[in-house]
């Protein structure tokens, strides 16, 4: 694994981008680069090229400037090649710049997909069913010896606050106490399941939607193997986080009706409500409108207490 001690992302101009092109695919001449929307937490631009036969063609160029870890962008790539390849729909991976050479910083060159995120659904039910099924899909898959070596291990990178300075840091939540104990005592209970392809992300900004369907799921930096309540666990907690808590319950229905009950689900559950402390309020982004901040916290603090509930129930 490669850790850079520095880097900045190089601009996307003329002199960054046509040597990509070049590689990508030997014709295509740079146009312009503007930044994509909605990219919440490093550099993503659409590139417009221009094909010898004067057609305008869109890509991606995805700088990873919240780390500077080459495994990220390894693992981006790796996670959108085994999805592609099983028709899920993902931008194409096109280019790997794990070291930065090219970026500045590591990143990668996919494909363009149209699309947007919905985050605020009209018809949850139908909403959250898709979620469920576009998450089914990509369990389903079982990556090769081949892409686990470019994967992370699921149960590491889902228990990243248990050391560093995230128990410090965390402490100061008052539920950090209940969330940290439950997870140090029935870790070593966790039941065996069979690893899944993960995403370890699944949330609505990461999904993009156009005509009412599913055109592309991205953000894949953290594509791991492991146990698939990772991504069930964490997806129900961003609902009531963001205060759709129904969603959270149709969602759950809808993909134990297809992979059967979910093993490990409450201990799980709490280690995606460890992610957003100690600030649960400021983890949200594109907060809900309409929505005051108390409802929020109340629906936070009362997806821990049932996941606490879940864990307890008949085991003291």
């Amino acid at each position: 694994m490669l850790e850079l001690k520095a880097g900045r992302p190089r601009p996307l101009d003329l002199a960054v981008v046509q040597p990509l092109l070049d590689r990508v695919a030997p014709g295509l001449r740079f146009a312009s680069a503007d930044p994509a929307g909605a990219a919440y937490t490093n550099k993503v631009h659409v590139v417009r090229a221009v094909s010898p036969r004067g057609h305008q063609i869109s890509l991606v160029i995805k700088q990873l400037t919240d780390s500077l870890d080459s495994k990220r962008a390894t693992a981006e790539f790796r996670g959108l090649s085994v999805a592609h390849r099983h028709g899920i729909p993902v931008p194409e991976p096109l280019l790997l710049d794990a070291s930065g050479c090219a970026l500045g910083v590591p990143g990668l060159v996919t494909g363009f997909v149209e699309g947007a995120q919905v985050m605020r659904p009209k018809n949850v039910a139908a909403w959250a069913e898709a979620m469920a099924d576009a998450l089914l899909a990509i369990h389903d898959i079982t990556p090769s010896a081949d892409d686990r070596a470019d994967l992370y291990d699921g149960e590491e990178i889902g228990l990243y606050f248990l050391s560093g300075r995230w128990p410090a840091d965390n402490a100061r939540h008052p539920l950090a106490e209940q969330i940290y104990g439950a997870i140090e005592k029935f870790r070593p209970e966790l039941e065996s399941t069979r690893p899944a392809f993960l995403h370890m992300d699944f949330w609505p900004g990461n999904v993009l939607w156009n005509r009412g369907r599913i055109t592309a799921i991205v953000d894949w930096d953290g594509a791991a193997v492991g146990d698939r309540a990772l991504d069930v666990g964490n997806f129900r907690m961003e609902m009531h986080l963001r205060g759709i808590r129904a969603a959270a319950d149709i969602f759950l229905r809808r993909y134990e009706a297809g992979a059967g009950a979910v093993a490990n689900l409450p201990f799980w559950e709490l280690a995606a409500a460890a992610r957003p402390l100690p600030n649960p309020l400021a983890w949200i982004l594109d907060p809900p409108g309409g929505v005051g901040n108390q409802v929020l916290l109340r629906n936070f603090n009362e997806f821990v207490a049932g996941a606490v509930a879940r864990i307890y129930d008949g085991r003291e």
